[in-house]
Formats: C-alpha cells, structure tokens, sequence
C-alpha cells in the first residue's frame, strides 16, 4: 500500500489504532455447539467493541482461522467489521495460525509508522480445541 493511500485510511479517523487478531480454531474438534458458540462470540465481540465509544475508534479487528490457517478478514475498523459465520474444517495447525498472526501485525504496525498513526499494543485472543470464545469489553487507556 503506498504512503498516500495508507494517509487517506486514516484522514477520517486520526485516532491511535490497536490492533486485535483474532485466532479461531474452526478444527474437527470444533463441531455442533463449539463452532455456534464461536460464531456467536464474534458476533458479541463486535458489539461490545461498537458499544465503546472509545474502542470503536480504535480497535481493527483481523481474523485468522486453523484447520486449514486462512486469513479470513484482514484489519479493519470495527464499523467496517461483518462477522464471518465460520464452519469447521480439517486439522489444527495452531502454530501457523500465530505465526501468521504475528505477521500480521508487524505489517499493521508498519502500516501505522508510515502513515504517521499511534498505536497500542496489539492484542491477540484465540479460541482452541472447542472452547467458546469469551471476550470481555476492551478498554483502551489514552
């Protein structure tokens, strides 16, 4: 992405970004309620962080699945952010899944320090061998 693009990102929202991955196991061992629970919990997250007034700026949400590793939604502001109904598919390659994370943010944050935005430390959640994803509001300290 060039400079100048990256800047027009960010003109109408100049406020510090954090970055928050999400990594999901949508494994075998996610079938039947583990993968409604999920789905469910995405769309919870979403609108807890659309709640704040505060984290809805600031907050761009990537989303990463395992079982096969998929970059299923790259960051974006949580206003921009349609939560993916996820179904279960093949194995669980977790390691992948956060090293792509981890790349992934490197990338966001540059993307940032190009473009001339703050930011704070990224977060990452995931979500593992059928446990519901259980997110609590982000709170984001200026």
């Amino acid at each position: 992405m060039s400079l100048e693009l990256e800047n027009v990102e960010f003109a109408d929202n100049p406020e510090p970004r954090c970055p928050v991955v999400l990594l999901l196991d949508t494994s075998g061992s996610m079938s039947g309620l583990p993968i409604q629970q999920l789905n469910a919990g995405i769309a919870t997250f979403k609108e807890e962080v659309s709640q704040d007034s505060v984290a809805s700026l600031r907050v761009e949400v990537a989303i990463i699945t395992f079982g096969p590793v998929q970059l299923v939604q790259d960051f974006v502001t949580i206003d921009q952010f349609n939560p993916p109904y996820l179904n279960v598919t093949g194995a669980t390659p977790m390691g992948e899944a956060i090293q792509l994370g981890l790349n992934q943010v490197e990338s966001r944050k540059a993307t940032y320090r190009n473009a001339g935005v703050q930011y704070y430390q990224p977060w990452v959640f995931s979500s593992l061998m059928g446990n519901q994803l259980i997110l609590g509001k982000v709170q984001l300290s200026s």
